[in-house]
Parts: C-alpha cells; structure tokens; sequence
C-alpha cells in the first residue's frame, strides 16, 4: 500500500487521470477534494504541512513544462556545472511558491448567502460604477501572491468568453479592455449576474478557467488562474453593496468583497 501511496504521488496525472477517479482539476491527491476521495478508496495519504504545500500545488497540473525543464537543468547541472543546478533548484523553489494553493473558507459567506465572496488575492485598484449601472472591483494581482481564482457566488456558469488582446502592464487602466481575457458570467436562482474577468498581464500570459457553460459552481469553489501577475475584475449589478475599497489588501476566498442588498 505504501508503495502505491508514493507511485501515486509522483505519477498521479497517469494512475488517477486515465481511471477517471477524480475530476481534472482534482485528479491528484493533491487537493484536499482529491485527498478526501484518495482516504475512501484506502489510500494513505500524508498530511504534514511541507508535504501538503508541495502535493497540493498547481505546478503538477499547470506547469508541468515547467517543471520537467527546471529538473532537466537541475540533472544536467550535477553533472556538469553545478552553479546551474543551485539555480534551477532556487527557481524550482520559486515556482512552487507561485503556484501555491491553499485551502480558504469565507465564514461569513458560510453563514449569510448574501455575501459575495472576494475573487483573488491581491490590492483593490478600481472600484467604480460603469454607464450601465453595473459596478465594477478591479483587483491588481503581483507575482507574490497566490493566483487561484474563487467564485464569488452559487449559481450556473451561464457563459465563458475568451478574448485575445494585448499584454499591458495588469496594473494599468489599458489593460481592462485592451488584454486577453477570459470573461465568465454567473448566474444565481434568484437571476442576478456577476462577470468575473480574468486578464492577463505583461508577465502573466497564460489564463486558466476550469468551468464550462451550464456547470453548477458554489461560493468559494476554485475556477481557474493566471500564471505570473495578473488582474482579476468582477462586474456586480447595482443591487450589490462593495464592501472594499481601493488601496485595501483582499484574499481570493476569504475576504467578503460584498453583499446582496
């Protein structure tokens, strides 16, 4: 059992993938859905701090060029020049770092279904109101934090667009209509939509989005990321109250960016 622990560890895409135990973007047991799945089937599963940041990371499903080219160099560097080894170990480290995937719980949201949860980490950088009454947070994204992205609400994924573009600096005002972006609108049981608007930055010119069109998704649940610094917008009807403010520190997941009024 032990050993099928660990061949499961470093070859989850193949055994779990292949078998459809687990959906795709939880078919490792690297997430606490995957580990939860993994215990009932009798699987061991380890649950030290260390190893859960490394296990959990999305660098095994959405960097895995990444990763297979900074091992490579690592290899080739023991052998051969070892300060190139030292750097890929440090970039390696680096990497998981970035695509760190900790496990959130908003507790007012689990306790008032009016709350609207918070999208990303990162620096409220825009809250205003758009001509048609919409209201719009904008969420600048650094390469520091963390870059899953959560839902705001329950409710069914009514469409998905993507639109190419640019790549301005995210921090800056051109980049809300002129980068790639991927739009996805939610609609909840009482009508209401939210679009929350992932797009890509300078650095960060890849963006992920996990959900399809008539997918049922809940409050707090992952959606998707962006790799390498990025911004996160939420367009909210005007029956919301916002409740952050520009220049205020949020997290994706924790951090109530509002409520139903």
């Amino acid at each position: 059992m032990l050993f099928f622990t660990l061949l499961l560890l470093l070859n989850g895409s193949t055994l779990l993938g292949k078998n459809n135990w687990i959906k795709k973007r939880e078919r490792y047991i690297f997430c606490a859905a995957g580990r939860e799945r993994a215990k009932k089937i009798g699987i061991i599963v380890l649950e030290f701090p260390m190893f859960t940041f490394i296990t959990n990371n999305l660098l095994w499903a959405e960097g895995p060029e990444i990763l297979a080219f900074l091992v490579f160099v690592f290899v080739v560097g023991l052998f051969w020049f070892r300060p190139l080894a030292y750097a890929a170990a440090g970039t390696l480290l680096g990497c998981f770092l970035f695509f760190r995937n900790p496990e959130r719980v908003c507790a007012p949201a689990q306790q008032d279904d009016s709350v609207l949860i918070c999208p990303a980490d990162g620096r409220v950088v825009a809250v205003h109101t758009n001509a048609d009454s919409t209201q719009k947070v904008a969420i600048f994204l650094s390469v520091a934090d963390v870059h899953v992205n959560w839902m705001p609400l329950s409710g069914v994924v009514e469409k998905t667009v993507y639109k190419p573009g640019a790549f301005f600096m995210a921090s800056s005002p051109e980049s809300t209509v002129a980068n790639e972006c991927m739009e996805t609108t939610v609609v909840d049981a009482t009508g209401r939509r939210v679009c929350v608007r992932q797009i890509a930055g300078k650095i960060a010119r890849r963006v992920r989005c996990w959900v399809r069109e008539g997918q049922e998704v809940v409050a707090g649940q992952k959606f998707g990321m962006i790799r390498f610094g990025s911004r996160v917008e939420v367009v909210l009807p005007a029956s919301a109250s916002i409740a952050v403010a520009v220049g205020q520190k949020v997290y994706g997941g924790a951090t109530v960016l509002g409520r139903w009024q």
